[in-house]
């Protein structure tokens, strides 16, 4: 998976964090795996000992947007917590214009992809716009634990089976199935679909209650 698609579930993720989760001076481990992902800036000061903390003038007016968000925990418990990321390997120093900065590892991204799995949902609208999406797989019998953990993932998120290799949804799902696809290296197998009928659909439209 790419690094665009990577930022784009991290700042998805992020949106989801409980405001007063968000809030708090001590912030969960997964919160600020979750910030860094996302590309909020973080100098590489926070877990290096005896370097400044203040900003550096040169800032642009983003960067110093971004980095406020990390002044609001308590800064010898972030230290902490990035130094055990760190040592996870899921956060990294790297060099960016001429400074050190923090940034999420190729380790740190493939977590990002497993908590966005877990905590990614199906949105239902307000407005149901009377299409249906289907998700066709074909997994072979050398896949057979990717298919169960495939299945398991739609079954979650609100799917209809339709057929053991075909589910049904009402709401946009694609970006949802697309990342886990790609989770699983499993592209080549799953084919997205979407119909504006299906006979005898009164079963499925009071399933998801549309």
């Amino acid at each position: 998976m790419d690094n665009d698609k990577i930022d784009q579930l991290a700042k998805i993720l992020v949106r989801k964090i409980d405001k007063e989760v968000f809030e708090r001076k001590y912030a969960p481990v997964k919160t600020i795996l979750k910030l860094v992902g996302a590309g909020a800036f973080l100098m590489a000061a926070m877990i290096m000992p005896g370097l400044p903390l203040a900003l550096k003038p040169f800032m642009d007016e983003k960067r110093k947007e971004e980095y406020e968000v990390w002044k609001r925990f308590n800064i010898p418990y972030l230290k902490r917590t990035l130094l055990r990321l760190e040592k996870q390997k899921l956060v990294e120093i790297a060099d960016e214009d001429s400074r050190q900065v923090v940034k999420i590892t190729n380790q740190g991204k493939q977590k990002i992809i497993k908590m966005a799995l877990d905590e990614l949902t199906v949105e239902k609208p307000k407005i149901w716009d009377g299409k249906w999406r289907l998700v066709s797989f074909d997994l072979p019998e050398t896949k057979a634990q990717q298919r169960k953990r495939f299945v398991e993932y739609l079954s979650v998120w609100g799917f209809y089976p339709l057929h053991k290799s075909v589910y049904l949804h009402a709401y946009p799902c694609f970006k949802q199935v697309e990342f886990l696809r790609e989770y699983m290296n499993v592209g080549e197998y799953v084919r997205n679909f979407t119909v504006s009928k299906i006979e005898n659909d009164k079963l499925f439209k009071d399933f998801f209650g549309v």
